[in-house]
């Protein structure tokens, strides 16, 4: 008898073989397999009594913690879905997700619940741990759905099967010696497919799942604290998030225990990580690029990082895992040669059930091959296989791109801009800045009578539709969007973004804080702008907070910049929170 498919079934085996072991860690709260395996049992039973049914859809809008984990688990045992719900996400997108995927009840706590738009029938999580009950095997069936940016201007749901996941860790737990003696971390967004990884893949191969704090995540020196004192061997990151660890290792003098590093999310430049594997040679620390799509489970091909592909700057992404299958095709959808470019197809265990409610998209990008009988998924990626057949990965033929591990539309930050009364056309723009971070663009026709001074608020207002990762870092105003001959949009022909404020104006109070803010943000940054309006985000921030704290102004953290986001707030908080200054005794 084979092992079992479903996520719940594979997981008991793994409480069955060490109940005792540590399952979930969150700095205050630490939770053995017996416990998980006996709270999501009661949760489960209690979903079931609340009148949740095999094969619904559940939303699971809870703050990290070690909670969540548990809460997917008390979804899955019930014969249900999960839909992952980010509480930090806006309420413009929850409602969205919420009624696009028919949601009737949503498993919430005190921080989800006090963000939730209206909806059917909220669950207190507390509530449904509260009493002993059991459950049996679930059906197999969906294991969740997972919404990412469309094309269309409104996420789409990806619906991915038990069989998936389960076949994912069984492809990889031998190459990359998985086991129960291994901590992880759980670092990324319930809402990010990553976290299907980082969850599952420890919970189903008996190790101790580390959860990453909101503020953690967001200051490399607090993480890699983290990863230090929890002795994390198994690291997940997208390569933006990896880049903090990276400049900290430069100056760190205690090595980290870490023995495998997964990269994903987004193109890895290789020729970056050469000070890690001088300081961790591969036989100390594996370092595993993987590319990988929402639509075919997380993760797709693996390819093992040393010094030759560091030295060459290597864009192959490896070869596909076992159960996987990669092929180019052209544009009829016939398969390709090795060494010619093309659209990158995938196939095998991890391909989704498809969009939920979306049939035509789903048979535009799942078919069928005619001579075969086998489903591909037509991935939009570019790519060409390699003469020993590893996979390179060349971008998009599409106008999607990657940002911060995320694949973003950027059709869809379009669509919420023009939901605007004052705009009138819209584009948005993948650009570099000067310190190598992608950021996106946006450029509005605006209505007359609308002046610039407008920008900031209609960045807001999006901003209430948008995750952070997708708002716009520069919104200006244009009098009309530059067209090709063929009548498409020209970026080249787009002048520069614009930046809030003016250079030297209004300097204030805070010359020195001002100063150095300007140095990591804009030069254009002026006391009252927010940094969010001038560009700024999640690893600019951080970065803003490691500067300030290397500088004159040791006490910032990245949580002061979010909550004080204007020089002047930032000012009068550090004022206030500096230390009184010491009497001396005569």
């Amino acid at each position: 008898m084979g092992e079992p498919d479903l996520i719940h079934e594979r997981f008991r085996r793994v409480v069955a073989g060490d109940p005792a072991a540590i399952a979930l860690h969150d700095g205050g709260t630490a939770l053995t397999y017996a416990q998980v395996d006996a709270h999501s049992d009661r949760a489960a039973a209690a979903l079931l009594a609340a009148g949740v049914r095999a094969g619904d859809r559940v939303g699971v809008c809870l703050d990290r913690g070690v909670d969540l984990p548990v809460a997917l688990l008390a979804v899955l045992k019930a014969g249900a879905a999960y839909v992952p719900l980010d509480p930090d996400h806006p309420a413009g997108r929850l409602a969205y997700v919420i009624e696009d995927a028919g949601l009737t009840h949503v498993i919430a706590d005190e921080y989800g619940a006090a963000r939730l738009p209206a909806v059917g029938t909220v669950l207190a999580w507390s509530a449904l741990t509260a009493v002993d009950g059991t459950v049996g095997t679930g059906p197999a069936g969906t294991a969740y759905v997972i919404y990412t940016s469309g094309s269309t201007g409104r996420p789409k749901g990806v619906v991915v099967p038990h069989h998936n996941v389960v076949a994912l860790i069984d492809a990889v737990r031998e190459d990359f010696a998985l086991h129960a003696g291994d901590t992880w971390t759980w670092f990324h967004s319930a809402a990010f497919d990553f976290s299907v990884w980082e969850i599952f893949g420890c919970l189903l191969t008996g190790g101790r799942l580390v959860v990453v704090p909101r503020w953690t995540r967001r200051t490399p020196e607090d993480f890699r604290r983290l990863l230090a004192e929890q002795a994390v061997t198994v690291l997940s990151q997208t390569p933006s998030a990896f880049a903090g660890l990276l400049e900290l290792e430069r100056h760190d003098a205690a090595p980290l225990p870490l023995r495998l590093v997964i990269f994903g999310g987004e193109p890895l430049d290789t020729r970056a990580l050469r000070p890690w594997l001088d300081r961790y040679p591969p036989q100390r620390c594996r370092l595993v690029n993987m590319f990988g799509i929402t639509e075919t489970t997380v993760h797709v091909t693996a390819e093992t990082i040393g010094h030759e592909q560091v030295r060459t700057g290597s864009r192959s992404v490896g070869r596909p895992i076992a159960g996987w299958a990669v092929r180019i095709v052209g544009p009829a959808g016939q398969p390709l040669p090795r060494g010619e470019i093309g659209e990158i197809a995938v196939a095998g265990a991890g391909l989704a059930t498809g969009y939920l409610g979306r049939p035509e998209l789903t048979a535009q990008r799942f078919v069928t091959d005619p001579d075969t009988g086998r489903r591909w998924y037509l991935s939009g990626d570019r790519g060409r296989l390699l003469s020993d057949g590893r996979l390179e990965h060349l971008g998009r033929t599409d106008a999607q791109v990657q940002l911060r591990g995320h694949r973003i539309e950027p059709d869809e930050i379009r669509a919420v801009l023009l939901e605007d009364p004052v705009v009138v056309a819209a584009a948005v723009v993948p650009r570099t800045g000067p310190g190598g971070d992608a950021r996106l663009d946006a450029y509005l026709v605006l209505t007359a009578g609308t002046g610039p001074e407008q920008l900031a608020a209609i960045r807001r207002r999006a901003a209430r539709m948008l995750p952070d990762y997708m708002v716009p870092a520069t919104v200006t105003a244009v009098p009309a969007l530059p067209l090709t001959a063929n009548g498409k949009l020209d970026p080249g022909a787009l002048p520069e973004p614009h930046r809030t404020g003016a250079t030297g104006a209004d300097d204030g109070p805070a010359d020195g804080l001002l100063s150095a803010c300007r140095s990591v943000l804009t030069p254009a940054l002026r006391p009252d702008d927010n940094f969010f309006d001038a560009g700024g985000n999640s690893l600019l921030l951080a970065r803003l907070a490691g500067a300030l704290r290397a500088g004159d102004f040791p006490g910032v953290t990245v949580r002061a910049l979010y909550e004080n986001p204007t020089v002047r707030r930032l000012a009068g908080h550090l004022a206030a929170t500096a230390p009184a200054p010491r009497e001396i005794a005569s």
